[in-house]
């Protein structure tokens, strides 16, 4: 008996702490809650490792919520940022309609209140050189243009056509230093000479010192040459300048026609004011 009691003694000892924890188990059932000393022992030492999974569960679930939750912001972002860039595009493009609609309405406008057949052009280049201010237009001799041809647009004078190609002329603006043409002073209408220079001023000659001109005083061409239809807006004054030991002012005009953002303009092809077309000349206007 003893020696069988030493080799199972384990096994008993196991059978045994079942047996009375089974025992006290019972013992409890019938007990409330509070009177229940077991059930509170028992979760008091197994308090610490729910807490512990129950952490560890909510981490891990959190974590792959936010997981997931992040891969669909971050989905939901990129298609966002190219729906953005989509009505960016979309706007610039409407907004460049919108300018260029604008423009065409006002050519037209300027179309029916000026009598003087025209032929409307693009400009495709712009060359802007120290002693030369040029533009390139997309319609040339094919479509009537010549040289000396008025060039205008809705604000006022361009400049004159230079050369013709086929299918393109290049513009003298008023502004190139070669470029000069008589004009009027709309107020006091005195007879001047108009000069553009190499830093792209815009110049009022030979105007006598004892004549007085005011700031904003309208300049409109005069006819005289030939070119340009009389009574087109050439510039306002902007600055005059006069000294005591010259007999003449020297005046400088702001142009009427914004030449450095001009897109399109008209080429008078017939000045229904003139019994004769411009001298077809490379000399002065």
């Amino acid at each position: 008996m003893l020696d069988f009691l030493q080799k199972y003694r384990l096994r008993l000892s196991i059978i045994l702490i079942v047996g009375f924890l089974l025992v006290l188990l019972f013992s409890q059932i019938d007990r409330s809650r509070s009177d229940n000393w077991y059930s509170s022992f028992v979760q008091v030492v197994s308090y610490p490792f729910l807490t512990t999974y129950k952490f560890f569960e909510n981490r891990v679930i959190s974590v792959w919520t936010h997981y997931l939750w992040l891969i669909d912001v971050q989905s939901e972002n990129t298609l966002l940022k190219t729906r953005v860039r989509m009505l960016e595009a979309e706007n610039a493009e409407n907004r460049e309609m919108r300018i260029h609609y604008r423009r065409l309405i006002g050519l037209m406008e300027f179309d029916r209140r000026d009598r003087n057949k025209k032929r409307f052009a693009s400009v495709i280049v712009e060359i802007d050189r120290p002693f030369s201010r040029l533009l390139v237009i997309d319609k040339g001799s094919k479509h009537g243009i010549k040289p000396n041809f008025a060039v205008v647009s809705p604000e006022g004078i361009v400049g004159k056509i230079q050369s013709v190609t086929p299918f393109q002329s290049v513009v003298q603006l008023i502004t190139d230093s070669h470029s000069q043409f008589p004009v009027l002073v709309q107020q006091s209408r005195t007879k001047a000479m108009v000069f553009g220079s190499q830093d792209g001023a815009l110049q009022l000659k030979y105007i006598p010192r004892r004549l007085e001109l005011k700031e904003n005083d309208m300049v409109v061409t005069s006819g005289l040459a030939g070119i340009y239809p009389k009574g087109m807006a050439v510039g306002k004054v902007h600055s005059i300048q006069k000294k005591s030991f010259e007999l003449f002012q020297r005046i400088i005009l702001t142009p009427s026609a914004n030449l450095d953002k001009i897109e399109e303009v008209a080429v008078i092809v017939k000045n229904v004011g003139s019994i004769h077309q411009p001298l077809f000349t490379d000399g002065v206007d």
